[in-house]
């Protein structure tokens, strides 16, 4: 509720006060806790803050003293119990719990060292005495002679509802097990056949995609021979030739190797060829240049 009602200064000053972060109710707790272990030396820590045991010893008979602290202790009564079994007006019938007035009437600002101690000293002044096996455990005569008679045990073993209901399941499991066998060899063929059916697409798919991959790599290499960049120095190199091939042909008829009419109709046509081609590069470059301009090469 603390979201409703914000806690007051001075709530909030008693709460940071405690050590810790501890509420009353903690630290009252390990208060008596602390006063258990004052009390008792030999008192040995079973689980922190939860359980305690103290053995001790008289008339020859070692007994253990559990105490239990429940969640809501100290609100809440300690158990108190003992072990082995005993006879005592302390301890109820069975001779395991603890019924002492001082537990029975248990507050929260009760001393549990001194409450502990109080018993210790009763049963100094009165010594228990152990509790016969009937009536600490009254199957205990039963049990024992079912262990005598092993075929009585088997046929009570046999009998149980828990083990039948067990025998039926492993049978019910043992038939799905064998129904799902005949399924899975009725299946074998087909799997079969659809696992060699996979395995020949697979071969298919790897010759097509190293067919693929020598067409791309075919394909790279005619863009790039039918690049602009290409095209522009196969022309220069076509029109120097054009122009070379002329010049020859004009020394041979300066020379006198051939008439006029061979010298003009060969030399006109390669100069034409010439011009034409030079046209087509320095146009091709002009092209480029602009492309270029625009940051898409070609």
């Amino acid at each position: 509720m603390s979201w409703l009602f914000p806690l007051t200064k001075s709530a909030s000053s008693s709460a940071a006060g405690s050590p810790g972060g501890l509420t009353s109710l903690q630290q009252q707790k390990q208060r008596l806790i602390e006063s258990l272990r004052n009390s008792h030396s030999s008192i040995a820590e079973i689980q922190k803050d939860v359980e305690y045991r103290l053995p001790f010893t008289v008339n020859n008979l070692t007994i253990n003293i559990n105490i239990l602290l429940p969640p809501q202790f100290p609100q809440e009564k300690p158990v108190i119990s003992v072990y082995p079994p005993i006879r005592h007006h302390l301890v109820d019938k069975q001779g395991v719990y603890v019924t002492s007035p001082l537990v029975n009437n248990f507050t929260m600002h009760s001393d549990l060292g001194k409450i502990i101690q109080s018993l210790l000293d009763e049963f100094w002044k009165n010594p228990p005495a152990l509790a016969p096996a009937s009536t600490a455990f009254p199957y205990v005569s039963q049990l024992t002679d079912m262990n005598d008679q092993e075929e009585l045990l088997l046929e009570q073993f046999l009998t149980l509802p828990q083990l039948k209901q067990i025998i039926t399941d492993k049978d019910d499991l043992m038939k799905s097990i064998e129904e799902l066998a005949r399924k899975n060899l009725l299946l074998e063929p087909s799997l079969e056949a659809k696992r060699q059916t996979v395995l020949d697409k697979y071969e298919l798919l790897t010759q097509m995609k190293s067919t693929f991959e020598k067409k791309m790599q075919r394909q790279h290499e005619l863009s790039e021979s039918c690049s602009a960049s290409a095209l522009q120095a196969r022309l220069k190199v076509a029109a120097h030739e054009a122009e070379e091939d002329s010049d020859n042909i004009a020394e041979d008829f300066l020379e006198g190797k051939t008439d006029i009419d061979d010298f003009l109709s060969s030399f006109m046509e390669k100069r034409t060829i010439c011009h034409c081609r030079r046209a087509k590069e320095e146009k091709l470059q002009q092209v480029i240049a602009m492309h270029s301009q625009f940051h898409a090469p070609l």
